[in-house]
């Protein structure tokens, strides 16, 4: 494998290539793949890759595991499946509406971005992850074991296999349940997280009070009752009590 040519491989293929296999060849880098506009499928694992080039806009798969990835490029916006697990990615970039799974476990990702609605299958495990951010509703699979996870997101009601051995939050739920059931699961998860979001909204209270105050109201009051109003709308022949009437009830 070592004496692979991935510029003269690459060179070889057509323009109009729908697929391409260059795993386990043990290749250090990947060319330009621009020139592949009809590629959907691009399989690069098994190799020692440290970053990847830029993806061509009408890819719809990227298996890309088992490299020395520390960052991914921009993913077009045609992805619907993304392997990317066994690297050294600390973060993801943002993921395309159309993704409906995702493979990143295996690395030391601290956080995951927003996760599209169309998401249907994530794995996440063996990271460094301590929250999981808002799971959308058609998400049927679950796999964050092994992470540093303290709360979860509220579950989607679709959401058929979970796995979260070995986290924090673990411990705290499955003491009081005693089995895998999974609907038990989500009732005491939206039992908890009623908890916490009030502890929070009491918590700071007064700096919600405050922010709202100086980030909204006050500047909406501020513009509202800016004497410009009466320089626009007071001239010699209106009716002072018209006008004023007019900026009160604005």
């Amino acid at each position: 494998m070592s004496n692979f040519d991935i510029e003269t491989y690459l060179n070889s293929l057509p323009d109009n290539i729908k697929f391409i296999n260059v795993s386990n060849r043990d290749i250090t880098y990947l060319p330009d793949l621009t020139r592949f506009k009809n590629l959907k499928v691009l399989s690069c694992f098994n190799n020692k890759l440290n970053s990847l080039p830029t993806l061509p806009e009408n890819l719809k798969c990227l298996c890309c595991f088992n490299n020395k990835l520390t960052y991914l490029p921009d993913l077009p916006k045609n992805l619907d499946t993304l392997f990317c697990d066994n690297n050294k990615l600390t973060w993801l970039p943002r993921l395309p509406k159309k993704i409906y799974q995702l493979h990143c476990n295996n690395n030391p990702l601290t956080c995951l971005p927003a996760l599209p609605e169309n998401l249907k299958y994530l794995c996440c495990y063996n990271a460094k992850l301590t929250y999981l951010p808002t799971l959308p509703d058609n998400l049927y699979s679950l796999n964050c074991h092994n992470n540093q996870i303290f709360c979860l997101p509220d579950i989607p009601k679709n959401l058929e296999i979970l796995y979260f051995r070995h986290t924090p939050i673990y411990n705290l739920i499955y003491e009081k349940i005693n089995k895998n059931n999974l609907f038990a699961i989500k009732q005491k998860l939206q039992i908890l997280n009623k908890f916490r979001y009030l502890y929070y909204s009491l918590k700071f209270k007064n700096r919600f009070r405050k922010l709202l105050w100086e980030k909204i109201r006050e500047p909406k009051i501020m513009k509202k009752y800016h004497p410009d109003y009466l320089i626009e709308h007071l001239h010699q022949d209106s009716d002072l009590e018209i006008v004023l009437d007019n900026w009160i009830n604005v």
